[in-house]
């Protein structure tokens, strides 16, 4: 219930915040161009408060807040008086209606570079991305990785972080190709370079991990030292006790808890090695899992429980912190390439590379914003400027009703020397409007499918 009201809260602050700055983009604009603003409303319906300023301009606030809009003079075909004639819109020249288009789309990617800006003053946590135990036959395995290895680029494109793997993996999905993954082993300091399959991901999928389809998951930072060992299961009746660290099994080496468990669970009412490290002493102790039935699964249990660990050891996160000056930079490169990560991953949905079941609606927004906000301030301006982003980006793709359409109709009246007819105008906002009901209704099919009937 929690996650839902925070969801929901979340998702509305964030829808505000995102639509007041585009439409007060249109609005500054305008202005400074001498253009009358005849309403700047957040929300759309009945309105639920309003006010004027002294130039005219009505300001609202109205029940439905999913969206909003500016209206100017002149803007459509309605009659304008001689007297405001130089006020309106449709009267100023094509270069200057161009920039009031633009300064929606553009006042959201200077927001996502703000909200960056002060993510990088903050500083920056990340895990570092080593790997952890590999599922078989899974692509990562074919091409070699183990566990333990760390993926220091992908494409020669340095991968400090796991959202970086992941990407990158995401730019170069939808290509039937292998792309070289570079990893190094942590133990010996050997740098090598691997050739990972992905055309299998040029489908798509529901599921958002890309990574976890190839094979590739994040190693558990929790080592397999025992916390508790439960009574009456074949852990305590082979000896293992409170404090003994699982190094090996079957002398083969674990780095962690998941490593441990996924064996265990593979192994069944079969005898296996335990190399137990308990104070100064090695000792290798066998016992024989039982079966636990998981999900309607039998699966190998052995009854201990390990240590919960109060803080992520510094060898396996990456902790940054920034300048002014370079968390502007870094807020601006980052703004940039996810800007062009998010059209090129358009253009590999349009010509059938990529799935369009990665397309999400408000559902989804919802969700992760309410997971972001439960975070934390830092995770939720973070996920702010993403969608931000892509809401900047979306706005200015040529679809005439969104503002990269009307753009598009400004350059036609540079080439030709006249506006676009009132017949082409209108099949052409019909057309846009269709598209873009059917993206709605796909983004909302995608949400249901993942959300609800999962």
């Amino acid at each position: 219930m929690l996650q839902l009201v925070v969801s929901v809260i979340a998702f509305l602050v964030a829808i505000s915040i995102l639509v007041a700055v585009h439409e007060f983009g249109h609005f500054w604009v305008a202005r400074r161009f001498g253009i009358k603003v005849l309403r700047f409303s957040i929300g759309f319906g009945r309105p639920l408060y309003r006010w004027y300023d002294k130039l005219g301009t009505e300001y609202l606030i109205s029940a439905i807040p999913l969206g909003g809009y500016v209206s100017l003079l002149g803007e459509r075909e309605e009659v304008v008086s001689p007297t405001e004639r130089q006020m309106a819109f449709s009267s100023k020249p094509v270069f200057a209606r161009m920039l009031v288009l633009l300064a929606g789309p553009v006042f959201n990617l200077l927001l996502a570079i703000f909200l960056y800006w002060i993510v990088f003053l903050m500083g920056t946590s990340t895990w570092i991305p080593i790997l952890g135990t590999i599922p078989k036959a899974s692509p990562a395995a074919l091409a070699g990785f183990q566990a333990g290895q760390e993926i220091v680029a992908v494409q020669d494109k340095p991968t400090p972080n796991w959202e970086a793997v992941s990407l990158q993996i995401l730019a170069e999905m939808g290509e039937e190709k292998t792309v070289s993954v570079t990893v190094r082993d942590r133990s010996a300091e050997k740098i090598e370079k691997k050739s990972l399959d992905i055309s299998q991901l040029k489908d798509g999928t529901a599921e958002d991990d890309w990574l976890s389809q190839l094979g590739f998951v994040l190693a558990d930072p929790v080592p397999a030292v025992v916390n508790q060992v439960l009574p009456g299961y074949p852990a305590a009746k082979a000896g293992l006790e409170k404090g003994d660290r699982i190094t090996k099994v079957d002398h083969q080496p674990i780095h962690s808890r998941s490593e441990l468990v996924e064996y265990i669970q593979h192994h069944v009412a079969k005898e296996i090695v335990l190399t137990v490290l308990r104070a100064k002493t090695t000792l290798n102790i066998k016992l024989q899992p039982m079966a636990k039935s998981v999900d309607g699964n039998n699966v190998g249990f052995i009854g201990i429980e390990f240590i919960t660990l109060k803080d992520i050891p510094p060898t396996f996160m990456r902790t940054e912190t920034f300048g002014v000056g370079k968390a502007f930079i870094k807020a601006c490169q980052r703004t940039w390439h996810y800007s062009v990560l998010t059209l090129e991953v358009l253009q590999k949905m349009i010509v059938g590379k990529v799935s369009s079941r990665h397309i999400s609606g408000p559902i989804s927004i919802a969700k992760y914003a309410g997971e972001s906000a439960l975070m934390g301030f830092k995770q939720f301006i973070d996920f702010l400027a993403l969608i931000s982003i892509s809401l900047g980006v979306l706005n200015l793709l040529p679809l005439p009703v969104l503002d990269g359409g009307h753009v598009m109709f400004c350059l036609v009246e540079i080439v030709t020397g006249r506006p676009v007819s009132g017949t082409v105008y209108k099949m052409a906002m019909m057309t846009g409007g269709i598209c873009l009901i059917a993206f709605m209704i796909l983004a909302f099919y995608n949400d249901i499918t993942h959300f609800i009937l999962s």
